[in-house]
């Protein structure tokens, strides 16, 4: 997940960032050396069948090591274009790297030939956004919730496409949706304190960003955002309090979600 850094209100309008996360588990910290050893060694190996390339390839997608990932994913294409699960990962791995043109084409391949596959949709939709093209953005967005009415990342996805359009309401509206059918999910609350700060609800833009803190506790940037809230409301003490602690604090990874810049 990139980081969020709430600095202006005329930063907040003006953009997003794209955030993109993996689905898959987090792989142990006392396994990362032996995988990452592992992999490496295979990255100058030929003769491995499809799928060991695309399991190694999703073990580094994991860790965040898109290159090394995009290596194996497209390895697994060569040996076998019919392999949908590794133009699904190089997408992804794309979208990683910030190549959105990239990560769409594959997602295209992918979709062509699994086209009810909601998340695919999703990730399509956010590398539409991370290209300012909210046409396309909003179609997959849609097409994803239509495909899976319990998509709660669509809704809130779709929420900041809103919001980047100055329709904050209307993505309240989404964020809101999120929640009901995830009501633990982190940059839901993270997006919907901003959203509340920009229509200057303040009160309730603190409630939303101490829910974010509560379920993701070593977030730097949501820590930022809640210091922007307590200057907003007249709290400098408190807010220096905050970012001294923020400071502290690492940059958030790497998630498959948007969220209000």
């Amino acid at each position: 997940m990139q980081a969020i850094r709430p600095v202006h209100l005329t930063m907040l309008l003006s953009g997003f960032v794209l955030l993109l996360s993996l689905s898959m588990a987090q792989a142990a910290n006392r396994q990362s050396t032996e995988i990452v050893s592992s992999v490496d060694k295979n990255l100058i190996s030929d003769g491995l069948n499809a799928e060991s390339y695309v399991d190694m390839a999703n073990q580094l997608l994991d860790q965040q090591q898109f290159h090394k990932a995009l290596n194996l994913y497209s390895k697994a294409i060569l040996s076998d274009r019919e392999i949908d699960n590794a133009f699904l990962g190089r997408s992804l791995a794309y979208g990683g790297i910030g190549k959105a043109h990239e990560s769409i084409a594959d997602l295209n391949v992918f979709i062509l030939r699994n086209p009810r596959h909601s998340m695919a949709h999703v990730y399509r939709g956010i590398r539409y956004m991370a290209q300012g093209n909210t046409e396309y953005a909003e179609e997959n967005l849609l097409k994803a919730i239509r495909l899976n009415p319990k998509n709660a990342q669509a809704y809130d996805d779709l929420g900041v496409l809103y919001a980047q359009q100055g329709e904050i309401q209307k993505a309240l509206k989404y964020f809101g949706q999120t929640l009901r059918l995830d009501p633990y999910n982190e940059m839901a609350y993270h997006n919907l304190a901003i959203a509340y700060y920009l229509l200057d609800d303040n009160d309730k833009a603190l409630k939303s960003v101490n829910r974010a803190i509560r379920l993701m506790p070593e977030s730097r940037d949501t820590y930022i955002l809640k210091a922007q809230i307590l200057d907003s409301m007249g709290k400098s003490a408190q807010a220096k309090e905050v970012r001294t602690y923020a400071q502290y604090l690492q940059e958030e990874g790497w998630t498959e979600s948007a969220s209000i810049n």
